[in-house]
């Protein structure tokens, strides 16, 4: 593979002339493919090489298909590149599982860093999970439906968006838009792309960035700042930046000498480095900032009870067979479509709303027509449905034709809503009415490849 010079000349300013050889070598070599279960879905036996700074990290012999794996659809895991789980390693260090937490994922889609936060938080706290691009952020919200958790918002804001919400957040994740070079390998067109100017715009942007969202981040939070490139400029220049500018000091995060992981010093900022040729992962950084403690007086948010209103108890009596409702608020949007939410966070929902644009919030279950309850997709999905629904077990090929929308009847004599499940997980809805089948998964997630 060749490498730009102007990349090579810096790298060779970070690394020895053996290292850097063997950094080179490192981009012809098979990129690894690894994959994050969901403890609650994933049923199969694990006999894989574990990701060593992520417990439910593993990495794959081979690529398989992903996209014939009706268990990928039920998110019962996510392929997730292996650096960049050590968030979760970061996260054992930092916080201390209260419930009440709130943790903004900034530049979110297409969910990785989100659905690892989430299984983190294991359904407790409130996580905000951000996409600036709009079509993006519908990927986001899709990946998080299938992880299942209610207690994850999902918004599409620009940065700016999100100062009025001063000292809201405990931890904000800055995984910055960067120039890429930690990607070259697994995307050769990211070669093309890059430029030192392209560098020098990244590192720009990125401190707008922060100077846009740390606002939000409440006095003694946490800032956790990442980018998948090499480059001082982008990395740890940019964390020095923040330290200097917005009161923040660097966080020890300890390590284990066998995983390989550089750790990154200038003055007094730190940050750990990821390299192909010494980590089994692609390119990427990292580093962890606390907020000092300032003297404010008690911030208040604005709310509004325009975009999410109670469900009223009637309708209520109508959902309860279908989901568990314990600790759990029922809220209506102005489309009609009813949400699963914690009831310890209703409030928050509320000033989250009058701020951002929301476009997904907990688990999204349905809209009721007068009496007539209609389920949603990401209900199927979610953890918090009703142990006792209706239930179809499809074998790989029929929860495939499922997924394909060509699935026409089952072996069933219940004419009534059925959830389709493979290996115990829903993958989505149906209707039996006896001779033949409605399948009620959206169009959109359907599958379009050959299944034989």
């Amino acid at each position: 593979m060749e490498l730009p010079q102007a990349f090579k000349a810096s790298m060779l300013l970070t690394l020895s002339n053996g290292a850097y050889e063997d950094f080179k070598s490192s981009f012809d070599d098979e990129v690894p493919v690894s994959i994050r279960i969901n403890s609650y879905k994933f049923s199969a036996n694990i006999a894989f090489d574990q990701v060593p700074w992520c417990k439910n990290g593993y990495y794959l012999p081979e690529r398989p298909v992903f996209t014939l794996d009706p268990a990928f659809h039920a998110g019962a895991y996510y392929v997730q590149e292996a650096s960049s789980m050590f968030l979760r390693h970061i996260l054992e260090n930092i916080v201390n599982h209260r419930k009440d937490i709130k943790i903004l994922d900034l530049s979110a889609s297409p969910g990785g860093k989100t659905t690892l936060i989430a299984n983190f938080l294991n359904h407790e706290g409130l996580l905000v999970a951000n996409e600036i691009i709009k079509n993006r952020a519908y990927t986001l919200k899709y990946n998080v439906s299938k992880e299942g958790y209610s207690n994850v918002i999902v918004t599409n804001n620009e940065p700016k968006d999100f100062t009025p919400l001063a000292e809201y957040f405990d931890i904000i994740l800055v995984d910055a838009p960067c120039s890429g070079e930690g990607m070259f390998r697994k995307d050769p067109n990211a070669i093309n792309e890059w430029s030192p100017e392209s560098v020098l715009s990244c590192s720009i942007r990125q401190q707008n960035i922060l100077k846009d969202v740390l606002p939000c981040l409440k006095s003694g939070g946490h800032l956790i700042y990442s980018t998948c490139t090499y480059n001082d400029h982008e990395n740890i220049d940019n964390v020095l930046y923040a330290m200097n500018t917005f009161g923040l000091k660097g966080v020890n995060i300890p390590i284990n000498v066998e995983w390989q992981i550089s750790e990154i010093s200038k003055g007094n900022a730190k940050g750990f480095q990821f390299y192909p040729h010494m980590t089994k992962g692609e390119g990427f950084f990292i580093s962890v900032m606390q907020k000092e403690n300032a003297d404010l007086n008690n911030v208040r948010w604005k709310t509004t009870d325009k975009v999410l209103q109670p469900l009223d108890k009637k309708a209520v009596s109508y959902i309860n067979p279908w989901v568990a409702l314990e600790n759990k608020d029922l809220l209506v949007d102005k489309t009609g479509n009813i949400h699963l939410f914690p009831i310890q966070f209703t409030e928050e929902a509320k000033v989250l709303s009058h701020y951002l644009r929301m476009i997904y919030c907990g688990s999204t279950i349905g809209i009721l027509n007068k009496t007539v309850f209609i389920p949603d997709h990401s209900l199927a999905l979610s953890l918090d449905k009703n142990k006792e629904i209706e239930t179809i077990a499809l074998t790989k090929n029929e929860a495939l034709l499922y997924l394909k929308r060509e699935l026409t009847t089952i072996n069933s004599d219940k004419k009534s809503w059925l959830l389709a499940t493979f290996e115990g997980n829903g993958i989505g809805w149906l209707k039996n009415l006896g001779n033949r089948i409605n399948n009620y998964l959206p169009a959109e997630y359907r599958i379009l490849m050959k299944i034989g």
